[in-house]
């Protein structure tokens, strides 16, 4: 059962190799319902995506693709994920948190810390580590709104390190 769920017993902790292949019969039921929706949903998110890209000033937190990417790049993304980094997670997650804006620290552990991995465990990937330390995702997804956007967005900005 772990191995078709990315190796893993327990989020985020990977004991195996594995993979994703976790779809039964039913899940695949609704997921052909729902892709009648999934265009939709996809503009919906990039339009949340651009509001954080053009929103966010705040030199402390960097945002994901880096300066000058291209519009075409930004509208081909599908933004499953809108990670941020900060140096000062902990401190903008916790002001976020207060501001009513729910985050989350998606894969916390490194891969080459993952017992799946133990060959590499005492390898060092400074940069991986360093990434793993100020990655933060912000809400995006097709119920949000870009009303509630533009208030992360504000939380953003008055956040100080």
């Amino acid at each position: 059962r772990a191995l078709r769920n990315y190796g893993s017993h327990e989020k985020y902790k990977n004991l195996y190799q594995g993979v994703n292949s976790r779809l039964d019969e039913i899940q695949a039921a609704i997921l052909c319902v729902k892709l009648k929706y999934l265009d939709e949903q996809t503009a919906h998110r990039r339009k949340i995506a651009q509001a954080y890209m053009e929103g966010i000033a705040n030199p402390a937190i960097s945002l994901p693709l880096g300066s000058g990417t291209s519009a075409l790049t930004l509208s081909s993304h599908v933004w499953h994920l809108f990670e941020v980094r900060c140096q000062q997670r902990e401190a903008l997650q916790k002001h976020l948190s207060i501001q009513g804006v729910q985050t989350l620290i998606h894969y916390p552990i490194p891969p080459h810390q993952q017992q799946a991995y133990t060959l590499w465990n005492a390898l060092s990937f400074p940069l991986t580590e360093k990434i793993h330390q100020e990655v933060l995702s912000l809400p995006i997804g097709p119920t949000l709104t870009l009303e509630e956007a533009n208030h992360v967005v504000h939380a953003c900005n008055i956040f100080s390190a």
